[in-house]
């Protein structure tokens, strides 16, 4: 498993088969960016602190997590493991970095403030980090969100589950009043639980939506003999008391069960506390297999916390002489439906362990009664479906730890991301919003490091253990200075930085990683990795080299000093299709009929800008040229396109529809098989265009990725047409593979009057090839979307004119053959170019 799973990074309700995609060749994202759950750019402020730019590293933080000061102190630091510097001398702090800056500027540093500007209201029951990161995304949409907090203060499971001496209440206030004052929009309503306080009816009817992130408040118990006895306390309840203020005195002894984040919290805590002197955890798995963040479990054995390992309760036992917790020595059994080893009881091993107190943190659970009276619960969650974020009822939103199960306070503000943008395209009126993802942003800091980076080892914080007074919580840690915090940002590899290209991808750069760690003494590695660099390459023009567009070139003997002065000239574009519609350029989309509505949006105002044609079954929109393709038996002429193609099949089936108004354009839609028939008819009819079809079907789902363009269609409708001396009398049109402004003008040269663009289009928004489809997803902004599908039209534009200025034509539809050769066989004749160095066509097929 890499940091590139996404199994890893995401709750485990994820589906399976969310790979990520590291091969995009501008920006490759770092592994520790990857592994946060809310896209942190941690390279760019690790960057800014080398640097000396504090506030520019405040907005790389904070721009993404509400929550910084705290996770500065507290975060589990997925990044950490990820950095690919843990394998030599130790990853980079990344959260003690963090910290760095919160504490610089995290007091005082405000946000600009975002009024509300929407009539809809938000209601989030529930203040954890799940909650109010959806309130903060929300408000800063312009919402008005109303937040139902249980307790007398916000902040969940933060501040009612994290020890002062880890994470101050202060710190906590920091982030909460930073985030009421960057959104007046959020209005508070404190010692308000739902069914004791308010309903879930009652918050449907004041809000156009509800959000139920309620927490996973109550602590599990192990169901063993004595285990409601009054000695026997969960480590959720106890957080709480301590939390609130209390200092119980302890027996002398105190045992804790469990190995998580609650289990490393409570013993710690424990220990702090008046009577306390033994403090014993009890994990019923090996060291390698406890869940406890490693920097904590070591905090807690320097403080004298005993970690017993492969030992698990049985029996609670309780009587006036004595109180014990009867425990067995387990080993390690076949792996159970989590993938973990489970714990098997070893026989004969039983003993007792004399103590004063029992802390179960065996796990949380979700209890809601209103809610289970309606039937949203499902065992100890609200039953949420994590493709939506939505419960049954369709205006109510679940997120977080009462949704999805205990997890952390990272994992779950991403949960705030995923939801608030759900519930955003609710109210926007988006049936169909694009699936989320977690946008990877880089700021593209410049790379320059301290001479001595490589030598630089691991600053560590200071730490002071319990401390002079335990019973007041002191802070454990200290804060880096100046000079720590500069050189351990020095120590990053900075892998943001690097981006792939044609010959250099993420694979050639783990290679590069592993030969630069090998030592000179392996004599293994080494040549390992360097003969699997230097395999000899196969011949790319093999036998079973297929047709390409980027084996036709233009003729270098044409850039001579005859054509300086047209390449200096502006080169015209525009055309008049058939002689009766004017395009900009002679650029048209496809393959967006079905797409979500943000896509569409974003095709028809590259479209509009540029007075190019939609061509599909539906309109892209109501004042973008559309040219409709009538596939189904039943589809009519729509009086709203500019002209209509209908399907060869049906067309020589049936005939050709009439027009639905006077000027409307008629043509056809014809593979290379179809053309005997469907070209004559075209003619005969005369219809004003013909859509060359070189895919496997145009009216299929992004058809050019099913198959190889087949160019011979172009080929062989010119030869039909010279055949029967009618080249002038219909517009040719071609569609399949057409990715860039020197494809058109190639098949412009070849005799096409205008090409269409479909999966193209589709990268440029950003899509994903996945398998034979493409997938769009969130991480994207609307507004960027459609910035790339205008630069995109742009840049076809401006590239095919290019080449027929590089030709000396000063108008890329005076572009012909004769500017043309092919480099392969199989590409001559494909098209009827001639193989460089020939002046012959290869021989038809």
């Amino acid at each position: 498993m890499t940091v590139y799973d996404r199994a890893r990074i995401a709750p485990a309700a994820v589906p399976p088969g969310l790979a990520d995609d590291v091969q995009d060749v501008h920006f490759v994202p770092a592994p520790c960016q990857v592994a946060c759950p809310i896209g942190t750019d941690a390279p760019s402020y690790i960057g800014y602190i080398w640097e000396g730019k504090v506030e520019e590293a405040f907005e790389a933080i904070v721009a993404t997590n509400p929550f910084s000061s705290i996770c500065g102190r507290v975060c589990d630091a997925p990044c950490e493991p990820a950095c690919r510097r843990a394998d030599s001398d130790g990853p980079i702090a990344i959260r003690n970095l963090k910290r760095f800056i919160m504490e610089k500027l995290g007091k005082s540093h405000r946000l600009p403030v975002r009024e509300v500007t929407r009539r809809e209201t938000i209601g989030i029951v529930g203040s954890g980090p799940a909650g109010l990161t959806a309130a903060q995304d929300l408000a800063e949409a312009g919402f008005e969100v109303h937040v139902y907090e249980m307790t007398d203060r916000l902040g969940g499971m933060m501040i009612w589950g994290i020890p002062a001496f880890r994470l101050p209440p202060s710190i906590i206030r920091e982030d909460i009043d930073r985030m009421l004052s960057h959104c007046p929009g959020i209005k508070v309503h404190l010692n308000t639980a739902l069914g004791r306080d308010v309903t879930l009816e009652q918050l449907k009817s004041r809000h156009d939506a509800v959000l139920l992130t309620i927490g996973a408040w109550w602590g599990k118990t192990m169901e063993i003999p004595g285990h409601r006895d009054a000695r026997v306390i969960d480590g959720v309840k106890f957080l709480r008391q301590v939390n609130d203020g209390e200092r119980p005195p302890m027996p002398e002894t105190v045992i804790v069960v469990g190995g998580g984040d609650v289990a490393m919290d409570a013993c710690r805590a424990a220990m702090r506390l008046p009577g306390c002197k033994h403090v014993k955890v009890l994990y019923r798995r090996g060291p390698a297999e406890m869940p406890a963040r490693k920097d904590e479990l070591e905090g807690a054995v320097k403080e004298g916390i005993e970690i017993v390992y492969n030992t698990q309760p049985v029996e609670v036992v309780a009587t006036n002489e004595r109180f014990a917790l009867r425990c067995v020595t387990t080993a390690l059994g076949e792996p159970g439906p989590d993938g973990r080893r489970r714990p098997v009881n070893v026989a004969g091993s039983e003993r007792d362990i004399e103590c004063g107190l029992v802390i179960m943190a065996v796990g949380q659970k979700t209890e809601q009664d209103d809610l289970a009276s309606i039937g949203l619960m499902a065992d100890d969650r609200v039953r949420t479906t994590w493709s939506t974020m939505r419960t049954a009822d369709p205006k109510v939103f679940a997120a977080g730890d009462g949704a999805f199960g205990g997890s952390t306070i990272v994992k779950a503000m991403f949960h705030g991301h995923r939801v608030a943008y759900y519930i955003k395209a609710l109210l926007d009126g988006i049936p169909d919003p694009l699936p989320y993802r977690t946008p990877y942003r880089t700021r593209r800091v410049p790379v320059s490091q301290d001479p001595k980076w490589e030598i630089f080892s691991r600053q560590h914080q200071e730490f002071h253990g319990l401390g002079q007074k335990p019973v007041e919580f002191p802070e454990i840690e200290s804060t880096y200075d100046e000079q720590a915090a500069k050189d351990e940002a020095a120590r990053c590899y900075r892998c943001d930085a690097e981006t792939g290209s044609a010959d250099y991808s993420v694979k050639n750069r783990e290679e590069i990683f592993v030969l630069a760690r090998t030592k000179p003494t392996d004599g293994v590695t080494g040549p390992t990795a360097l003969s699997s660099r230097l395999q000899p390459k196969p011949d790319p023009f093999g036998p079973e080299h297929q047709p390409n567009l980027e084996d036709i070139v233009f003729l270098p003997a044409n850039l001579s000093r005859l054509v300086i002065d047209p390449y200096r000239d502006a080169c015209n574009i525009r055309s008049r299709l058939a002689g009766k519609l004017d395009l900009g350029l002679p650029i048209m989309v496809t393959g967006f009929d079905d797409a979500a509505s943000e896509l569409r949006h974003a095709v028809s105002a590259a479209v509009k800008a540029h007075g190019s044609a939609y061509l599909g079954r539906r309109a892209i929109a109501p004042d973008a040229t559309w040219l409709q393709v009538l596939a189904a038996p039943q589809d009519r002429p729509s009086a709203d396109a500019a002209g209509f193609a209908v399907l060869a099949a049906r067309a020589l089936a049936a005939g050709i529809p009439d027009k639905a108004k006077t000027g409307q354009l008629a043509g056809i839609v014809a593979t290379r098989a179809e053309l005997p028939k469907a070209l004559p008819l075209a003619l005969e009819r005369e219809l004003d265009f013909i859509v060359l079809d070189g895919t496997v079907g145009i009216a299929g789902a992004w058809p050019e990725l099913k198959g190889r363009p087949d160019y011979a269609v172009l080929r062989d409708a010119i030869r039909i047409l010279r055949k029967m001396n009618r080249e002038e009398d219909i517009a040719l049109i071609y569609f399949g593979g057409v990715r860039s402004g020197t494809d058109t003008a190639k098949l412009v040269a070849l005799g096409a009057n205008a090409v269409v663009v479909g999966t193209a289009m589709g990268l440029a928004l950003a899509g994903e090839i996945v398998g034979d489809e493409l997938g769009f997803y969130s991480d994207t902004p609307a507004d960027q979307r459609n910035d790339m599908a205008e630069s995109f039209l742009r840049a076809l534009s401006a590239e095919a004119t290019i080449m027929a200025r590089c030709t000396g034509k000063t108008n890329v539809f005076n572009l012909e053959p004769e500017d043309l050769r092919s480099i392969t066989l199989a590409t001559a004749r494909a098209v009827g170019v001639p193989l460089v160095g020939t002046r012959e066509v290869a021989a038809a097929e």
